[in-house]
């Protein structure tokens, strides 16, 4: 990985690295975000519903407006705002205690992020020759994970010192990135921006391609939003938290040391077998849980399944939206994206929903796999290729 890394140039390096940092200092704050609104005095439990649900939203839905601005204005200047933005939110939410103040900083957070990811992935790409597209995007997974693995361990030091400690810190490294991102060569996007019109939006919104993977996204984060809502509920009920904080980082850990052996293969050839392996690795692994009673290794066996299929489907999720349209690379993410954003919102609601009691008999892990098996049949018979 390391020697990997080395090759690429030094915009690929730089955004990498601030993947790496940007998912350290996220993810010092994520698990402990809820904690401290209920915490506060001011707000009422609801109130803090409200706050995380409007910050997921933004940070999932807001993508469609970093890519177009990236594809239409600038790719760099997106990026940019993408950092700058969350600065102000991460140095605000400690020192207030106000239901609007609270929920404006989130909004920064949130959007900051999903302005961020769409031109950021959009510029990978175009900075990188033909042949190492596959290469990039997993290396750009691996370091978000390590990332995800590491902001945990050094946030929860950080939040028992104290709360406006860990937001500060966390914004001090976004103002740090933001003066490191200015170092990026200038603009990338291969075409004038006068070519883009709205019939291009339009045509992109209802290209066949686009849809698929829409779809697919949309089931994906569905399924995926379960390892951050019913199944710390589930391992937490039947282990303890501890187990739940395992959970989390043997899913880092896989993806991280596996992405890169994984990605060649699942990008590569048709969409079919990818997908319907990555449908039926989740489908298994949401069976498993219904055989779970105090067995760690049926846990885990269930993780690194889920994880794998994490692996699959979402690098080539990745390289396909590059393949649609290369002028419109950063929109064609962020409709992605957005994709995802009511996909999990339609895991989160359904999951907590049927958790303890099921639906026509069935188990809220028989009906996962179930729907799992189905969304595997579907993309096997009726499976896309790019345009």
């Amino acid at each position: 990985m390391i020697k990997k890394f080395a090759s690429f140039n030094h915009d690929v390096k730089l955004t990498l690295i601030t993947t790496l940092l940007s998912n350290i200092g996220i993810f010092m704050v994520i698990p402990f975000l809820s904690i401290f609104l209920n915490q506060l005095a001011t707000i009422t439990t609801s109130e803090v519903g409200i706050i995380i649900g409007v910050a997921f939203w933004c940070q999932r839905a807001g993508s469609l407006l970093g890519g177009l601005l990236s594809d239409y204005i600038h790719t760099k200047g997106t990026m940019l705002l993408g950092l700058i933005v969350r600065i102000p939110g991460y140095l605000l939410i400690g020192y207030v205690d106000n239901f609007y103040l609270l929920l404006l900083s989130c909004i920064l957070i949130g959007l900051g992020s999903s302005i961020y990811l769409p031109a950021a992935k959009s510029f990978l790409i175009k900075v990188i020759g033909e042949n190492e597209k596959v290469s990039v995007l997993s290396m750009r997974a691996i370091f978000a994970n390590i990332g995800v693995a590491i902001g945990p361990i050094i946030g929860v030091a950080v939040f028992s010192l104290s709360p406006s400690v860990l937001f500060t810190s966390v914004g001090i490294i976004f103002i740090f990135l933001t003066l490191l991102n200015l170092k990026l060569n200038g603009d990338v996007n291969p075409i004038e921006t006068r070519k883009i019109s709205l019939n291009d939006l339009l045509a992109l919104i209802k290209n066949k391609t686009m849809i698929c993977i829409s779809i697919a996204m949309f089931l994906v984060m569905a399924f995926f939003m379960q390892i951050d809502v019913t199944i710390p509920m589930f391992t937490s009920a039947t282990f303890d938290n501890q187990t739940t904080s395992y959970v989390f980082i043997c899913n880092a850990l896989i993806v991280i040391f596996f992405q890169s052996s994984v990605s060649s293969w699942a990008c590569s050839g048709s969409s079919r077998l990818p997908f319907s392996l990555a449908f039926l690795l989740f489908s298994a692994c949401f069976l498993l849980f219904d055989f779970i009673t105090t067995e760690y290794s049926i846990l885990f066996l269930s993780i690194i399944l889920f994880s794998l299929a994490e692996i699959i489907i979402q690098i080539r999720l990745d390289y396909d939206t590059t393949n649609i349209n290369p002028n419109m690379v950063a929109t064609a993410f962020g409709i992605m994206s957005l994709a995802g954003a009511f996909g999990g919102l339609f895991g989160s609601y359904t999951g907590t929903l049927l958790y303890n009691t099921g639906l026509f008999g069935l188990s809220l892990w028989t009906l996962l796999a179930l729907s799992s098996a189905i969304a595997a049949f579907i993309y096997f018979i009726y499976h896309y290729e790019t345009e």
